[in-house]
């Protein structure tokens, strides 16, 4: 198992669907999450633990 960071960033709406398509698409424990937002965008960083990380 690895650990890595993941980051995601755009409007509200777009960050929403790209995080939601990541979780879809991989198999990953959430270890810790963290919103910041930045005029009107905002960025959403996880750190997650991938059992496979060269997926």
């Amino acid at each position: 198992m690895a650990l890595r960071a993941v980051v995601v960033r755009g409007l509200a709406k777009e960050a929403e669907e790209d995080l939601n398509k990541f979780l879809r698409s991989h198999e990953v424990r959430i270890l810790h999450m963290a919103q910041s937002e930045s005029g009107d965008h905002i960025s959403i960083t996880l750190i997650v633990e991938d059992p496979d990380p060269l997926t």
